[in-house]
């Protein structure tokens, strides 16, 4: 019913606690096997993730990129005595042709991306990142548990506001009708969670 899609259809996919714990086993599975190469002082070829957190990564769940295998063959070949290891050149250069494919990727979904949907998920990327901005500030000010009170301006939209400082924007509680434009309010920060894009606010 009210359950938003995890599927990204229309940007709306969402991280969740199951998509975490998958992350962090691929980070703990990427450490043993890298650790393991770097003791047989073997090379091993890497192609960079979504994010700089992820660059490196050797393996995605399931292996879906083709340098996936070629980084498990690697890892069979020298820790397994299975076929023989990729020299050093080899992997760099299989490294650098997967950093080319998912550019050219990446520019093929863009260009058939419609403008409204370009616009859409450079709101959502600006707004996860006006989250975590304003996660920081309020985890060097006491933390959220605090119920810590924030500046804010309303956007003209109904109950919207945004937060001063941070840019991210929120439906605040407490308001009656529609907030004049620009009006500047204090608010009260309820619950703010970057990771799956929520932000409660409340009038003060």
């Amino acid at each position: 019913g009210n359950q938003a899609r995890d599927d990204g259809v229309g940007g709306s996919f969402q991280r969740s606690r199951g998509h975490r714990i998958v992350d962090s086993s691929l980070d703990v599975y990427a450490f043993a096997v890298g650790t393991l190469m770097r003791r047989a002082n073997q090379p091993i070829p890497r192609a960079a993730g979504s994010g700089a957190d992820r660059g490196g990564r050797l393996g995605t769940a399931p292996l879906r990129r083709y340098i996936d295998g070629l980084a498990q063959r690697q890892a069979l070949s020298v820790l397994c005595g299975y076929g023989t290891p990729l020299t050093k050149e080899e992997c760099i250069e299989a490294s650098k042709v997967a950093a080319r494919a998912s550019d050219n990727i990446a520019n093929l979904r863009s260009s058939k991306q419609s403008p409204m949907m370009q616009n859409e998920y450079g709101n959502q990327r600006r707004q996860v990142s006006a989250l975590y901005k304003l996660a920081r500030h309020l985890a060097s000010t006491g933390g959220i548990q605090n119920r810590q009170r924030v500046k804010a301006v309303s956007t003209g939209h109904n109950n919207e506001v945004v937060i001063l400082g941070a840019g991210a924007t929120a439906r605040c509680k407490g308001v009656k009708g529609t907030l004049k434009s620009g009006e500047k309010l204090l608010v009260r920060v309820d619950k703010i969670d970057p990771e799956v894009g929520v932000l409660n606010v409340s009038l003060v």
